[in-house]
């Protein structure tokens, strides 16, 4: 039996990964279509209501409604956080609260006041919450009004700010008195687009509203506005499952913590030629999803491990400064294996998978290229769990894989369905979460519960076929040396000639 005969058949059923492709075209077709006008030069004015609003940007959508309007406005309101990067988690306070005088503000005008003009405004909806920032010991709450009205053709939400002054703002929040996002529709709706208006209302009459880090923001969110406004309407669902195995706030606290500890340390003294900015922070994060994830068994316990192919060592550095137990494999050690200390167990080895064994609770394998498809085979061999962040397509040979076009699948997908597949002809229960980390290869897929029997004949059978077809992967050093070499020979020979 080859290796190739072993193959999983790799086309099973898409799930949440796929695709509509006939959607997601007319979708991108759409965001064509934003042709934003900004008015950082320029001092545009629009009365509402008797209060004066400086217009910031505005842009054209077509077919859209203010349903679809008012849905992006409800899920951010809900979730400042999917908008506002530094912001945690959105506390919705007590719907009553938002309607008495908790704090003093900025702005003493909460309401608007039609007066003596003809405009009649329908408040739909006011919600208070507090944005609770990542950065608890730096960053202090916020808390905020959200009022929706209707006011003639229009739709405004407005974002008011309660705080004593403006110096109360936190650093990520516009230097304004108040913002609204407003959705216009035209009076003949049968032929005309409607229009999107991102307004504020100055602090003072010399502030700065503009400036070029504050235009940034505001183009980010008329854009952001318009594409969930387009999504919306096309019905798309998130294709990608966060947020399955851990909890979010239990990974961001995780996170935040971990990051407080070793992110700056890191980041300033990285020795590798990499960026250290990628490699800290992804580490950092793969680190704190599967602590919580061991955590969740409620054993007091701490469990080992072994991550196979651990490259630059610092998700084993991360693990065992956090206290538990375990080593990391690689064919070739790095500069930055040398800083850890003596208590990060770190092996250069060439690794032989069809005859590896770890006496481990936890086989890792974090992007380890041809060692990818063999972890949930070690994994049954060894009688330990695993989780495997696959990368690039390799079978058990370790060749490189090619897949056939499938519409509405990468080829990432193709390569982690194989994986899945494999680690359920192992025995193994197959679960999978999209990481929230700064790399395009993000599913954890975790095999931590038996679900089947599986006889070692049928493992060894696997074992068996692979191992006819297995090539160690030279390493970079050695292909360094080699090449070096060859274009040492042939300056020798040019000299001779």
């Amino acid at each position: 039996m080859s290796a190739a005969n072993i193959l999983p058949v790799v086309g099973r059923s898409l799930g949440i990964e796929a695709v509509d492709m006939h959607t997601e075209a007319l979708r991108v077709a759409e965001f064509a279509k934003f042709k934003p006008t900004y008015y950082w030069d320029e001092t545009r004015e629009l009365e509402l209501a008797g209060t004066t609003w400086r217009v910031l940007a505005s842009a054209k959508i077509e077919d859209a409604e203010d349903t679809h309007f008012l849905g992006v406005i409800d899920k951010w309101t809900l979730s400042a956080e999917t908008i506002i990067p530094p912001v945690d988690h959105t506390q919705i306070l007590d719907p009553s609260s938002a309607e008495t005088q908790i704090l003093s503000s900025i702005d003493d005008s909460r309401n608007w006041d039609c007066g003596n003009t003809d405009e009649a405004v329908v408040e739909v909806s006011r919600v208070r919450r507090v944005l609770v920032p990542k950065r608890k010991d730096k960053d202090s709450l916020l808390t905020e009004d959200v009022v929706v009205s209707r006011l003639g053709c229009g739709v405004y939400a407005r974002f008011i700010p309660i705080v004593a002054s403006a110096n109360d703002l936190p650093f990520y929040y516009p230097r304004v008195r108040e913002y609204a996002f407003g959705f216009v529709e035209p009076e003949d709706r049968d032929h005309a687009a409607s229009t999107l208006v991102v307004l504020a209302r100055e602090l003072s009459p010399d502030s700065a509203m503009a400036t070029k880090r504050q235009q940034v923001i505001w183009q980010d969110l008329i854009k952001r506005l318009y594409k969930w406004m387009v999504t919306d309407r096309f019905g798309y669902q998130k294709r990608v499952a966060l947020d399955v195995m851990v909890a979010y706030d239990t990974y961001t606290t995780k996170y935040q913590e971990l990051k407080a500890k070793y992110a700056a340390y890191w980041v300033d003294n990285w020795p590798e030629q990499t960026d250290p900015r990628k490699f800290v922070f992804e580490d950092i994060a793969i680190a704190s999803w599967i602590i919580c994830l061991w955590q969740q068994d409620g054993d007091s316990r701490q469990p080992s491990f072994a991550d196979l192919g651990c490259g630059n060592g610092l998700l084993v550095h991360l693990l065992i400064a956090e206290g538990y137990v375990g080593y990391g494999v690689d064919q070739c050690s790095r500069k930055v294996w040398s800083h850890y200390g003596r208590s990060v167990d770190l092996r250069a080895q060439t690794l032989e998978p069809y005859g590896y064994v770890a006496d481990v609770d936890w086989i890792i394998g974090n992007h380890a290229d041809e060692l990818v498809p063999w972890i949930p085979v070690i994994a049954s061999r060894s009688n330990a769990k695993f989780v495997v962040i696959p990368c690039c397509p390799h079978d058990f040979s370790g060749r490189k894989m090619a897949f056939p076009a499938v519409a509405g699948q990468s080829k990432y997908h193709a390569y982690s369905m194989y994986i899945c597949d494999l680690a359920e002809r192992c025995g193994f229960g197959v679960e999978k979460e999209y990481l929230r980390i700064p790399s395009t290869k993000n599913l954890a897929i975790v095999g931590r519960r038996r679900v089947a029997e599986v006889g070692q004949v049928d493992v060894d059978t696997m074992i068996q076929a692979g191992r006819q077809g297995f090539v160690a992967r030279v390493p970079d050093s050695v292909k360094t040396k080699v090449r070096l070499a060859k274009v040492q020979a042939r300056k020798q020979q040019s000299s001779y000639e």
